[in-house]
């Protein structure tokens, strides 16, 4: 079964456009992709530690993810 989450970063990485999109709003973008609460909580909280430990639990292709898009 795939992890939504981790497709949203990968689709982060793919997309200028999913990027451009998540950069104006995060939650927004976030729900329009199909991530549930918890996991449009996780992006809202910037929570990268949880992120990188989804990625690396994924039995999708995440070598080379970055998950350093959150705005300071």
């Amino acid at each position: 079964m795939s992890d939504k989450l981790v497709e949203y970063i990968i689709e982060l990485n793919e997309s200028p456009e999913a990027l451009e999109k998540h950069n104006a709003d995060p939650e927004t973008a976030a729900a329009e992709f199909g991530l549930d609460d918890a996991d449009i909580e996780i992006i809202k909280n910037q929570d990268v530690e949880e992120i990188n430990k989804r990625c690396d639990a994924s039995p999708l292709d995440t070598s080379g993810t970055m998950v350093g898009f959150f705005k300071q």
